[in-house]
């Protein structure tokens, strides 16, 4: 089982975690092994907060954050989770490796995929979720703005975690927030809990980041 932890060590800068993942390809530990154990980690977050067969929505980003989602997601729906995995495009058209493969897996796996949904077919999923993964953007984005569908996206799930009190986790960092200095987008997705993978960043330890962070956990990863 991944192992999780509190202890928040080492903290890399994000080109420095970047270079980090780099020389584990290089070694033997693949970005798609990597990425499998990500979301494996995301996967026990949510088994050790509520049993099968609790509602799990898995907000999915194009990019190699989002790979982690899709992961998780067939890993929950294995386990008897009912997920439901909100994407902008289908699996056959995500570029970024190895999310691509991530992806077309666990749409093999069957796991209920919603493409674009619209405003009123996410707020439904919302209402009905016991827990929310953000994995939408990770530790790449800068910028004062999210852009859109993903800004809606968050907005409403942001909306629905106040107005129902769900198990909100972000993949890595939550989407929104800087994971090199801890500035806000607009909007940030406010988690109760964030698994960072490989290394902490400087950004998740920032001064009034815990607003969105929640609780902080490590998965190491290797």
């Amino acid at each position: 089982m991944m192992q999780l932890t509190t202890r928040l060590e080492p903290v890399l800068d994000v080109s420095e975690v970047a270079a980090l993942e780099q020389r584990l390809d290089a070694s033997g530990t693949s970005l798609a092994e990597l990425m499998d154990r990500a979301g494996s980690a995301l996967a026990v977050r949510i088994e050790q907060q509520m049993p099968a067969p609790a509602r799990v929505v898995v907000l999915a980003g194009s990019g190699n954050n989002g790979g982690d989602g899709w992961v998780a997601a067939r890993l929950l729906a294995d386990a008897g989770y009912a997920v439901a995995l909100v994407a902008k495009r289908p699996a056959s058209d995500i570029r970024a490796h190895p999310a691509h493969e991530a992806a077309l897996a666990a749409a093999r796996a069957g796991i209920d995929v919603r493409v674009s949904p619209g405003a009123g077919e996410l707020a439904e999923l919302l209402a009905q979720a016991d827990a929310v993964i953000d994995a939408i953007l990770g530790t790449g984005f800068t910028g004062d703005t999210v852009r859109e569908p993903y800004g809606a996206w968050i907005e409403a799930a942001n909306q629905a975690h106040r107005a129902r009190g769900f198990f909100a986790i972000a993949a890595d960092v939550p989407s929104g927030l800087s994971a090199q200095d801890g500035t806000q987008a607009s909007p940030t997705f406010a988690a109760d809990c964030t698994v960072t993978m490989l290394a902490a960043k400087p950004g998740l330890l920032a001064s009034g980041a815990n607003s969105f962070t929640g609780e902080v956990l490590l998965a190491p990863l290797v």
